[in-house]
């Protein structure tokens, strides 16, 4: 797996990517609010979990905290949580 900056600066890419751009990743890095707290959208919170879903095989609902409740460090917490369960005990 990747290091938590790496898994940090990849999730604020896709969260700007989600938001067509309206937060740059720099923003997201420089920020420990909510992304509701930034202002990213329902639809962009929506674009978000299907493309989680899409590049680390998590399914998260929209219900999920992580999602809108969290910021990045949140969501690179439930990604974390998602791979210790998945990958096999070394």
């Amino acid at each position: 797996m990747s290091t938590p900056a790496d898994l940090r600066h990849r999730l604020a890419e896709l969260v700007s990517a989600a938001t067509d751009g309206q937060l740059t990743v720099a923003e997201l890095l420089g920020s420990e609010e909510s992304l509701t707290a930034l202002g990213v959208s329902s639809l962009a919170l929506l674009r978000l979990a299907d493309g989680l879903e899409e590049e680390f095989e998590v399914l998260i609902d929209l219900g999920d905290p992580a999602l809108h409740a969290g910021g990045l460090t949140a969501l690179a917490a439930r990604l974390n949580d998602h791979a210790a369960v998945v990958e096999p005990a070394g």
